[in-house]
């Protein structure tokens, strides 16, 4: 998930449902409700029907206050490239127009852009790259309702989690395979994870 700052208490949250691009504009708690609605039935036709598609991402809110000065150009630019370890993963990775490696790195930026984050470098992360494939995995490295980080197997487990995108404060990304939320961790600097069904 990626937010963009934004002036007044609106948000834009937006929902891929297979082909279809939903677009849900205005005010936070009645968008936020929204995108459970809509989201909520395909969680549950997911898990039946693994061909399904359904991502969503959370594109603006209000924002929060940055506890530094940097441009977003030069926190990218003090990332770390991604260690080869994580690439050596990559001929794992199929099924997508993007490569292996891409995805890896893909993942290790976002962590980079996670940590940076909870670091208080920056309010929000950069948004991901969209991959062609649906998200199975979601790695949650904040949330107020859990101590620790976890990945989530499902689409259910991470709401649970999260309840609320548009009022939550956690850092998460949601990705197609188990190798690459290990990877967004590792970028994010998240030793040790719970996991959740």
């Amino acid at each position: 998930m990626s937010q963009v700052p934004q002036n007044g208490d609106h948000i834009e949250l937006r929902c891929s449902l297979g082909d279809l691009q939903v677009t849900i504009k205005g005010p936070q708690a009645q968008a936020s409700a929204l995108l459970q609605k809509i989201t909520a039935p395909r969680q549950e036709e997911s898990q039946a029907s693994p061909r399904t598609e359904s991502s969503f991402d959370l594109v603006s809110s209000i924002p929060e206050a940055a506890q530094s000065s940097e441009t977003r150009s030069q926190i990218a630019a003090s990332f770390a490239p991604c260690p080869r370890v994580h690439l050596a993963q990559a001929s794992r990775l199929s099924g997508s127009s993007h490569s292996g490696e891409d995805r890896i790195r893909r993942a290790w930026l976002a962590g980079q852009w996670a940590k940076a984050v909870q670091e208080g470098r920056i309010s929000t992360p950069n948004r991901s790259q969209q991959l062609d494939l649906r998200p199975r995995f979601y790695a949650v490295v904040r949330a107020s309702d859990i101590s620790g980080s976890a990945l989530c197997k499902s689409a259910a487990a991470y709401w649970r989690i999260i309840e609320d995108l548009a009022q939550s404060s956690s850092i998460s990304h949601a990705f197609p395979s188990e190798i690459e939320a290990q990877v967004y961790f590792a970028g994010a600097g998240v030793l040790d994870f719970d996991t959740r069904q």
